[in-house]
């Protein structure tokens, strides 16, 4: 086997497992309804529910870099799918919200691992002018699941029922995990295969103290931080409307059917899709800076916050949404350039850690936002139900979603101060902390 179908084989897994994570992280959008009626919750408990996933993956971020660092991706990747299929059948089984809460505990737990792991798995098969795309790759890879978890699940969810959907996605998981175990290699050489990067392969394994002696030089170091907080402000919005209250919205203040609703808001998924890969290329191959375009796609998310929050006589009419949100998903594309801003500014040996600690601010701040956005929709609510769910006026959704608006604004600012640089490692040992 060559080198390049090597490569490009050894994501399918990864990447099989990713859609799936993404297809928990946006579910509770199409089912919000069902889990209120279910288990009797407010928009502040689904808020909570739906918020496990993100502190989990806050909570695991630099046990999932210390992972990919010592264990390895392959290992990670198979124990990390495991539990989130488990997870998914508890969840799906569950007969009090107490067990639905440990389920998407458990989901979380796994799904937390993925992505880093993916991330070193690609780091030892691909260059690093490479990365910045395979970057891009993943979240088209991860708003496919974004788009499982729309139309599709909203229909098979109508279908057989929430319960039996989610137990069925569990046991999909479950095989994939056994598939990572048996088919994925760290690196090259594994295989019996020239190293990609030579100065990757050159060093040993690092035991778990050396890795996390090397947490404090991450968080210390200045240049960490503006790429992170650009990026919180971007996907703490994103998910926050795409898996929480998009669907909600769309079918309370614009009558939509969940079934349209969710079609609706995947555009936002499918604009994620197209827009990851051709900014992690742009970045790369034809501007070679970080800075720059990810400003420019900050400026555009942030503008199209300012549509949500428009008065009723101001808001986008229904022909529009599709095209809205694309544009939209289009522009929160900027994201990725995250993980290639913070590896290259720091160590090189610590990749998992690096990438790791992106995930502690990003979800952290998902976790809050969601939470506050529950909490602000049940301070406007008026009373009023439907088949035992709360129904929000327009105007609480325009209170929650200014939070997002100023969020947004803030990623922008933040993204005027990442560090250009032009796509190699900047990191040096003298430099200061």
């Amino acid at each position: 086997m060559t080198l390049r179908a090597a490569r490009w084989g050894m994501l399918l897994v990864p990447a099989s497992l990713y859609v799936f994570s993404w297809v928990h992280r946006v579910a509770p959008a199409v089912v919000a309804a069902d889990l209120m009626r279910a288990f009797s919750i407010t928009a502040a408990a689904l808020g909570n529910l739906a918020a496990i996933y993100p502190y989990v993956f806050a909570a695991m971020a630099l046990v999932a870099g210390s992972l990919a660092d010592t264990l390895g991706p392959r290992w990670t990747l198979a124990l990390g799918g495991a539990t989130m299929g488990l997870g998914a059948v508890l969840f799906g089984s569950a007969p009090t919200f107490d067990v639905a809460f440990a389920g998407r505990l458990l989901v979380g737990l796994g799904a937390s691992v993925l992505l880093i792991a993916w991330l070193s798995l690609a780091a030892a098969w691909f260059r690093p002018d490479e990365f910045a795309t395979i970057s891009g790759l993943t979240q088209t890879v991860g708003n496919a699941g974004a788009l499982l978890a729309a139309s599709p699940l909203a229909l098979l969810v109508d279908a057989v029922g929430w319960r039996h959907t989610f137990v069925v996605i569990g046991g999909v998981t479950l095989v994939l995990a056994a598939g990572a175990g048996g088919l994925i290699r760290d690196r090259p050489e594994a295989m019996g295969l020239a190293p990609v990067n030579p100065e990757h392969a050159r060093r040993s394994v690092p035991t778990l103290r050396a890795v996390l002696q090397g947490v404090p030089e991450v968080i210390r170091n200045p240049r960490t931080w503006p790429p992170i907080l650009a990026a919180c402000g971007i996907y703490t919005t994103f998910i926050t409307f795409l898996g929480l209250w998009g669907v909600p919205y769309l079918t309370q203040v614009y009558g939509l059917t969940r079934v349209s609703a969710a079609a609706v808001v995947s555009t936002l998924a499918v604009g994620t899709a197209i827009g990851s890969p051709a900014v992690g290329w742009l970045s790369d191959r034809w501007l070679r800076r970080r800075r720059l375009p990810m400003v420019a796609f900050a400026a555009l998310y942030a503008v199209c916050w300012i549509a949500l929050v428009l008065p009723a006589d101001a808001r986008l009419p229904v022909p529009w949404l599709i095209p809205f949100f694309l544009v939209m998903g289009l522009a929160a594309s900027g994201l990725v350039l995250v993980w290639s801003s913070v590896r290259e500014v720091n160590d090189p040996a610590r990749v998992g850690i690096a990438l790791g600690f992106c995930n502690v601010p990003i979800f952290l701040g998902v976790a809050l936002l969601q939470w506050l956005t529950g909490v602000i929709l049940d301070a406007k609510w008026t009373g009023l139900a439907t088949g035992g769910a709360r129904h929000y006026p327009p105007q609480a959704y325009q209170a929650a979603f200014a939070v997002c608006l100023v969020i947004a604004a803030g990623g922008l600012g933040a993204a005027l101060l990442v560090t250009e640089t032009r796509c190699r490692n900047v990191w040096r040992p003298a430099e200061p902390s």
